[in-house]
């Protein structure tokens, strides 16, 4: 039998009749699939509105399982690779950066120790050579060029006791007169090395250079020699040696070479720096960043620095090598997961299509439709209820219309009660532009405020809300009070420091406590009102405080206890009425109490929970 393909009436109720049996089914065999119940009841009240142009079931129906299938599949696999991933990277590359930090400080330190050491040498051997010659107990030399036998050998004598403080890597130590002769070995011209600019610098102190030495002859010069120079001024020497000057120079190709061999296991910049200049830098160009990791280390034999500076990506190199290869490997895993969930899904997925398929025959009239069962799982089971069920529907076809028709009835009567308030406070909004329109400030102000006060207490939609929802209305109120009474009229609201939006009440508690106030408490309006909320550990106290006229001990009591027969008084909803919808809705630990005395006012504390923060016990 083949129906029309206009949505008839019949067939909407149909699919709305399998949609709900499901539903019941899963309900009967307490699975965990409440929510996907609700989800088909929602969509039985979508098909009641449907137009009759034609069902068509949504394209997004028949992926949109599949798809939620993978993706937690896939997630359950993700959530545990990526946080694996990221603690494994962030641990790893810690430790590696960090021992890297201290092999770079420990190498810094180790080219101090290494420059200092050659460096203090060559100040000991000055020192030792200063201490010869200005002993006070012989004249080393007599004779600044020697002319008789006894200056050649004290010439003599001198170039011993100076040759014997050469070591291996010294290329030889001079001292210079001030007329340019000089003694040790004869490997330098003058004229040459009076041109150098570091030897025409005439400052005292220890002079230490990196230079390569143009002042050699030509037996002792070595082009692309480098060399490490100490001159030295002698400034209290009297007789040949006055003004003279100590020279002495060391090979720099061990230290050069420990340089280069620093620079290429760290893969760092060396720049070292004295007296205004760069003493030693790094071959190449390279652009400094604030983001470099710079070590920097100061001679404790002269006023070198030395500047270690590691470019950033070199210095985190392993570490972003360990961030590529772990998440790489984390996104490889993840689409194997994607994989394998569609895998996994996939023939799961192509039953319930049939299924679904089924219930769209089913639903379009087709009442001969059956699933084939062959297996006897949870979808096995379902498909058997579904063929069971199918063989019902012409009996349940007649009650479900007359469900139907009651249905429609109860929601026509519920949109009417809903369509009186809204005509009220739309009526209202009217009159209040009318009122604005008019100039009349003052109507238009109680207006507002009394629109907004029947916008909160005619909302039937949640009969709990927030204590701050309920301080607005309530502010509304007193503001439409005040305006009534005028200046003998005051009222303040105090509530710094709680979390209004974290505590509930009662639609509608505060107004009847504020309503009694008028009629019972004051006289004509006159008097003041203080609403102050306060936190009391996991609770709240909201206080309502007047300086009216007070009431008796015998009516105190009365006011909180059952009204006779159920009567209660017309002007008020009553005290006893709010207190039994806190304790209905929050238990027996919350409600009401009142504190008052005749001409001293009353007091009526409200007692509240405060909301539980998610995740938190």
């Amino acid at each position: 039998m083949t129906l029309p393909q206009r949505v008839s009436f019949r067939q909407a109720l149909v699919l709305r009749l399998v949609l709900a049996f499901f539903g019941a089914w899963y309900n009967k065999r307490g699975k965990r699939l409440r929510k996907g119940e609700n989800n088909c009841l929602r969509g039985m009240s979508m098909l009641s509105m449907l137009p009759g142009n034609g069902l068509k079931l949504p394209r997004g129906v028949r992926t949109t399982l599949q798809t939620k299938l993978m993706l937690l599949i896939a997630l359950a696999a993700a959530i545990p690779l990526l946080t694996l991933g990221y603690v494994l990277y962030h641990k790893s590359s810690g430790t590696i950066n960090e021992q890297f930090g201290r092999y770079g400080e420990n190498s810094a330190s180790q080219l101090q120790f290494q420059i200092d050491s050659t460096l203090g040498q060559m100040k000991y051997t000055v020192s030792d050579i200063l201490s010869y010659l200005l002993d006070p107990k012989f004249t080393v030399l007599h004779e600044e060029v020697p002319t008789t036998y006894k200056g050649f050998q004290e010439e003599q004598q001198l170039e011993q006791y100076l040759k014997a403080h050469k070591s291996l890597d010294m290329k030889g130590i001079f001292l210079i007169t001030k007329s340019g002769y000089y003694y040790g070995e004869r490997i330098i011209r003058f004229d040459l090395l009076k041109a150098e600019p570091w030897f025409r610098d005439d400052a005292d102190g220890y002079r230490f250079d990196l230079y390569e030495p143009k002042h050699y002859n030509d037996t002792a010069r070595i082009p692309g020699e480098k060399v490490i120079g100490l001159l030295f001024r002698i400034r209290n020497q009297m007789g040949v040696l006055e003004n003279s000057s100590i020279l002495i120079q060391t090979n720099a190709d061990k230290l050069l070479r420990m340089f280069h061999e620093f620079e290429q296991d760290t893969g760092a910049l060396l720049t070292i720096t004295g007296g205004g200049k760069t003493v030693y830098q790094t071959e190449g160009s390279f652009a400094k960043r604030d983001d470099d990791v710079v070590w920097t280390k100061h001679s404790d034999e002269t006023d070198w620095t030395i500047e270690v500076r590691t470019p950033y990506e070199q210095f985190y190199k392993p570490s972003l090598l360990i961030r590529t290869f772990t998440f790489s490997a984390v996104s490889l895993s993840i689409v194997l997961a994607f994989v394998l969930a569609y895998m996994c899904s996939a023939p799961l997925l192509r039953r319930v299509k049939k299924m679904k398929e089924s219930i769209r025959r089913v639903s379009l009239g087709k009442l001969d439709t059956r699933i084939d069962v062959q297996t006897e799982d949870e979808l096995g089971l379902l498909a058997h209820s579904f063929n069971r069920m199918v063989g019902q529907l012409r009996t349940m076809f007649h009650e479900m219309k007359q469900a139907e028709r009651q249905k429609k009835e109860a929601e026509l009567r519920a949109l009417h009660h809903q369509i009186n308030p809204h005509l009220l406070i739309n009526t209202l909004a009217s009159i209040q532009w009318k009122a604005r329109l008019a100039g009349a400030a003052e109507v238009n102000k109680m207006i507002y405020h009394l629109t907004n006060v029947l916008d909160g207490n005619l909302n039937v939609d949640r009969e709990v809300v927030t204590l701050e929802r309920e301080l607005e209305v309530i502010d509304h109120y007193l503001n439409l009070q005040e305006l009534r009474y005028g200046s003998v009229f005051a009222y303040r609201i105090e509530a710094a420091g709680v979390d209004l939006s974290a505590v509930d009440i009662p639609r509608m508690t505060l107004q009847p406590l504020v309503e009694n106030v008028f009629f019972h408490a004051f006289e004509d309006g006159e008097g003041t009102i203080v609403l102050r909320v306060e936190a009391d550990g996991a609770e709240v106290l909201v206080s309502m405080i007047d300086d009216g006229k007070g009431m008796g001990e015998l009516t105190r009591q009365q006011l909180l206890q059952p009204h006779p027969d159920g009567v209660r008084k017309r002007r008020s909803i009553g005290l006893r009425n709010v207190e039994e919808r806190i304790k209905l809705h929050f238990g027996e630990a919350y409600g009401l109490s009142v504190q008052s005395a005749p001409g001293a006012g009353t007091c009526i504390v409200i007692r509240l929970p405060i909301k539980a923060k998610e995740g938190i016990a």
